[in-house]
């Protein structure tokens, strides 16, 4: 099941993104590198609740919470129409088209508020979320060179994105 992401959901939350962390080498932070307080993730869900310009899509099996989706706009006006996106789904429930329905689902808010382009940035060895992002519809558009160093190693990210309208 795919949902907004609710306050009450703050410590599964916490506990999905540290065990990303652990388990992932594709997610931007590093085990223990994002130490958010409850009072913090409380925080940061209130402000989703309700937006018009942001939200927060949860995948639930099993009453369980194992992956998300982010969407956040611009307030901008010149660039308000824009999605900015990011994804993370638990290695164990990956290949199962969970990313499909979460990106689906997002596709869905966007289109329904307004938003006419997704974007989104993946790293240039993840090979599974390229496949699922140009199968959806998603574009590359371009390398952000050296981006990011994983393990001492540079890495570079692929810019991609996706026309609505």
């Amino acid at each position: 099941m795919i949902r907004n992401a609710k306050v009450a959901d703050a410590k599964a939350i916490l506990l999905l993104t540290k065990q990303l962390a652990k388990e992932s080498r594709f997610m931007l932070h590093e085990p223990g590198e994002q130490d958010l307080s409850m009072q913090q993730q409380e925080a940061i869900l209130a402000d989703f609740t309700g937006s018009k310009s942001k939200v927060f899509l949860l995948l639930e099996l099993d009453q369980k919470i194992v992956g998300f989706c982010v969407g956040i706009g611009s307030s901008a006006r010149r660039n308000q129409h824009n999605l900015y996106c990011v994804m993370g789904i638990q290695t164990a429930f990956t290949g199962k088209g969970l990313g499909r329905e979460l990106l689906n689902s997002l596709e869905l808010w966007a289109s329904q508020y307004g938003f006419t382009r997704l974007e989104l940035t993946v790293m240039a060895h993840n090979h599974k979320a390229i496949k699922l992002y140009l199968s959806h519809g998603f574009e590359q558009e371009g390398i952000k060179r050296q981006s990011l160093k994983i393990d001492g190693e540079y890495v570079d990210e692929i810019y991609m994105s996706k026309l609505l309208v």
